[in-house]
């Protein structure tokens, strides 16, 4: 035993002397964002070679983003650096001299995870690229729990409609939503209602896309980021929460990833379920027909993703993932009337249940080649989804004598193929080209069966049965070229493509027909910059964008119908084409920045939503998809994000859009605008406040005026656990005034007012883990990253 302590006691004097002996030198450089200005409390960590790694030494940069690492042993190293909003960046780091200066040091934009421990602000940031705008999600205590649609609705620019889940940016409906850079079949309405919050790193504005991106979209893309996480080892994150308004509701999440080093297994899964009441009352002042409405819904949705990265080397990576989405809801609505003409009143209720099935199959191959930014990428996807929706009516209204039970089968159908291929070359010395060829197949089928009979203004009796299948092919292929020339930046594009749609409906009682429109169109696309100082930039794009009809705007199958209204597409609607254009200028200062833009957009065969009366009953209403002349719509964006003190952050925004449309000699004019403000406060290391303001001003639509709307959310977080695990509290519309009115002059003159449960209480729990984390090789992680629609110089 005192041979074994003394040979401890040699070797730990031996290691000393070692130590003493080993030389040692000083790290330097600077860090700094693509627009060239420093990044500060960027964390630098100093780790030895090989496949299991140990931390040397390490630093954070200052308020200028430069920083020193003092002794430093002699001898290779892995050059680590981890900034929040942005991607590691791994370097090889040789020391053998007194100093080793490493200059400037260029970050990207990927959000990370450390640890198994996410890296995030506690406020979003926004900043903005030659192409988009990109707000990294913060952990913004007023939309924490909640799902994607509030997210998107404290977003400048963007809204949410709170009956529908309709997306409007810039005060248009047409908006391409994404996840991950790929189209979703599941509709943007139910996707955002299941995808959490805490799932979302960032959400990129695409305002005017390049030739790259698909032209669908009218106001541009909104592409959703979620979290992800590839370090070795294991990584899981838990989320529960809880919301009380007038009803309880419940969500829960849990994602994973298990990386061996070659393959990296992950998944995740996410639950909600609860009641959801919506009501209100639309007064009719020429019928006298007033409506009162309440809708009870309940649902139980899930939604889980499994697959996995093979690291096939350093230059190849392949990923394959599935994902499923099941919905199931019920609900109790009833839409009675008020007969005002005859002191009459109608009861109507409708049970309906409807089930909704949805699967994506997903694979990814890259294959990078002997230089940074020089790659192929083949990305294919295979998407089918079901519906069926049963409905039971006991509806007195329109025959009060002669109540109306009746039935209606509602069934669809979607199968989608995408498959595209990409390649990126940035030239050295030069240029950066992107090109690529896309093809997308999109197959639809539609059905409702009804018990009901409808005696027409002729007198004739029918069962308003309707089928309707619908495809549609799209050829594409696209290039782009972009480069930096000093303080000069510009990437030109054009992209092409062939569509040939075709469809086939039947309504009763007698209409059939079909609708074949083949074309070809052209989508070019033109971005500029220029750095007027180092901390100020000014741009300048163009781009020309379609929107062809969905599914639902198309099908003559209802999608929702009450007494005295319904929704129904129209099988004729043609595309509308769109060309856009921006300026915009982006300020930074000494704890924030300032974004201002001003756009034009002219739009020709508009499609909008219209109200007209229903041709076998004048009483009842139909919201139909048509197609205006056209439109123009102007407006300016101003958003700010700003840290007075340390400890409080501010971010503002403000908009103004002015819409006109125009139909023979027909002119409308609206112009809507809104303000957002979200204050963010740090009282202690573990807990902090945070509010949101938002207002939304009155503006006219082309049947009449949407009044303001207004609210006021508060939320809290205590963090523990060295910041693993933390308890968010959150009061959203606390005066309980976010609710729509609307006051609409033609076809006939009235008042809406609809209700939500937006005055609500939530309570979650998030906790993160896992181990083993640094034992990868990140610069293999780096060079098989899934590529980004961005452009880089």
């Amino acid at each position: 035993m005192r041979c074994r302590n003394l040979m401890t006691v040699l070797m730990f004097m031996m290691a000393v002397v070692s130590f003493a002996q080993t030389k040692m030198g000083q790290v330097t450089g600077s860090i700094q964002d693509n627009a060239n200005h420093g990044l500060p409390f960027v964390t630098i960590e100093i780790y030895t070679k090989g496949e299991v790694q140990d931390l040397i030494s390490g630093g954070m940069t200052d308020e200028n983003g430069k920083f020193i690492v003092d002794e430093v042993p002699f001898g290779e190293y892995e050059f680590v650096i981890t900034a929040i909003g942005f991607a590691d960046k791994v370097m090889d780091l040789k020391v053998s001299g007194s100093k080793t200066d490493l200059g400037i040091i260029k970050l990207g934009d990927e959000i990370v995870q450390l640890e198994g421990a996410e890296i995030r602000a506690e406020t979003s940031q926004y900043r903005t690229e030659i192409d988009k705008r990109v707000i990294d999600v913060g952990k913004d205590l007023v939309s924490a729990g909640a799902d994607a649609a509030s997210v998107l609705n404290n977003i400048p620019s963007v809204s949410v409609d709170q009956e529908t889940g309709q997306i409007s940016l810039r005060g248009n409906e047409n908006v391409k939503v994404m996840v991950d850079g790929k189209p979703s079949n599941i509709p943007a309405a139910q996707l955002l209602k299941q995808l959490s919050s805490n799932a979302i790193a960032k959400v990129e504005i695409i305002t005017n896309p390049s030739a790259k991106y698909e032209p669908e979209g009218n106001s541009g893309i909104l592409n959703i980021i979620t979290h992800k996480n590839k370090r070795k080892g294991y990584n899981v994150g838990l989320d529960l929460g809880m919301t009380y308004g007038d009803h309880l509701r419940n969500n829960g999440s849990i994602n994973a990833n298990i990386n061996t080093g070659n393959f990296n297994f992950f998944g995740n899964y996410n639950a909600n379920l609860g009641k959801r009441r919506f009501h209100g009352t639309v007064e009719n002042f020429d019928t006298g027909l007033d409506q009162y409405f309440d809708v009870m819904d309940e649902s139980n949705s899930q939604l889980y993703k499994v697959g996995f990265d093979w690291f096939i080397g350093e230059k190849s990576a392949l990923t394959i993932y599935t994902s499923q989405f099941f919905s199931d809801e019920t609900g109790l609505a009833s839409s009675d009337v008020d007969d005002r003409n005859n002191n009459l009143w109608y009861s109507n209720i409708s049970d309906v249940d409807s089930y909704y099935k949805n699967r994506d199959l997903s694979l990814n191959f890259k294959q990078d080649f002997g230089k940074e930014d020089h790659n192929i990428v083949l990305d294919a996807i295979y998407s089918k989804s079901t519906s069926d929706d049963f409905r039971d009516y006991d509806n007195e209204f329109p025959n009060f004598n002669d109540p109306q039970l009746y039935a209606e089968t509602r069934k669809g159908g979607n199968e989608n193929i995408r498959v595209n291929l990409d390649y990126t070359n940035q030239i050295v010395d030069g240029g950066k080209i992107e090109a690529g060829l896309q093809f997308r197949q999109e197959n639809n089928d539609s059905r409702m069966i009804s018990t009901q009979t409808i005696v027409g203004l002729d007198s004739i009796a029918f069962t308003p049965n309707i089928a309707y299948d619908f495809q549609r092919n799209i050829y594409s292929a696209y290039v782009n070229y972009g480069q930096k020339f000093g303080k000069f930046g510009m990437q030109l594009g054009v992209r092409a493509e062939q569509v040939e749609e075709n469809s086939d409906f039947a309504v009763a009682p007698n209409t059939v027909g079909d609708f074949n429109n083949d074309y070809m169109e052209f989508y070019p696309s033109a971005f500029f910059t220029y750095d007027i100082t180092e901390k100020g930039q000014l741009s300048l794009n163009y781009s020309r964008r379609v929107d062809r009809p969905s599914v639902y705007q198309l099908t003559p199958v209802p999608e929702w119908s009450t007494a005295t209204m319904q929704s129904i597409g129209n099988p004729n609607l043609k595309p509308q084409f769109t060309n856009s254009f921006e300026l915009g200028y982006l300020q930074r200062f000494k704890g924030g920045n300032l974004n201002a833009t001003v756009f034009y957009r002219k739009v020709n065969d508009v499609i909008f939503r219209y109200m007209e009366m229903d041709e076998y009953d004048p009483r009842i209403m139909n919201q139909i998809f048509i197609n205006y002349d056209d439109s123009e719509s102007f407006g300016i964006e101003l958003s700010a994000n700003y840290r007075p003190v340390k400890w409080w952050n501010i971010n503002a925004s403000f908009d103004v859009f002015q819409n006109q449309f125009y139909m023979g000699d027909e002119e409308e004019t609206g112009t809507p605008w809104n303000a957002r403000v979200n204050n963010n406060i740090t009282l202690t290391k573990n807990l902090s406040l945070q509010n949101f303001f938002m207002y939304r001003g009155a503006f006219k639509f082309i049947q009449g005026e949407m009044q303001p709307m207004w609210r006021l959310d508060l939320g809290a977080r205590y963090t523990f656990m060295d910041g693993k695990a933390s308890f968010t509290a959150r009061v959203s519309d606390i005066f309980k005034t976010f609710h729509a009115e609307a006051h609409i002059d033609y076809p006939n003159r009235g008042i809406g007012q609809f209700n939500w449960e937006s005055n609500t209480l939530f309570v979650g729990f998030t906790y993160n883990f896992g181990g083993d984390v640094r034992k990868r090789n990140l610069k293999q992680e780096t060079n098989n990253a899934a590529p980004s629609g961005g452009i880089g110089f």
